[in-house]
């Protein structure tokens, strides 16, 4: 069914009933501009010039203030003076429960500490003599690395290069 469509443009021409439609949207577009201009009541009948007289309204108020550029930090300021007693209350709860527990902690040192002490020291092994030579020497390299790489980063850092 090929029938011809009216709404199609052809090329770079309009067909009439789309030139048609479209001088009527501009003509209902002047109308609410010049309604708005001159604050004439708003026509229930033609909700199309009320639709544009809203839109030619909002052209028409000034635009909107620019975005603060600090505004995630005032919303943060904003959002931490407003911290609720419930939430004050609940942070010093916190606080003097890790207080009482470290307390504790200490206390509980305090008393079985020297127990603790020796049951430590006899699961700890203890090393042979070779084993002694052996970690001894592993001390002396990993000092050496660390020296050579301080000295790297200080020949160059004179030099002018960062580290």
């Amino acid at each position: 069914m090929n029938t011809p469509d009216d709404r199609k443009p052809l090329g770079n021409h309009r067909l009439p009933a789309e030139s048609q439609r479209l001088e009527r949207e501009w003509q209902a577009q002047e109308r609410a501009m010049e309604q708005e201009r001159r604050g004439v009541p708003l026509d229930p009948a033609d909700p199309r010039i009320g639709e544009y007289r809203l839109i030619a309204r909002a052209l028409r108020a000034p635009a909107m203030e620019p975005v603060p550029y600090d505004l995630a930090a005032q919303i943060v300021r904003r959002v931490e003076a407003a911290q609720t007693l419930g939430e004050r209350v609940e942070g010093w709860l916190l606080r003097i429960l890790i207080a009482v527990l470290a307390m504790a902690a200490v206390g509980a040192v305090a008393i079985y500490g020297a127990g603790w002490a020796s049951a430590f020291a006899a699961l700890w092994p203890q090393p042979s003599p070779q084993a002694a030579g052996w970690g001894g020497l592993l001390l002396v390299c990993l000092g050496l690395s660390l020296a050579w790489q301080w000295g790297g980063r200080m020949l160059h850092h004179d030099q002018g290069h960062p580290a």
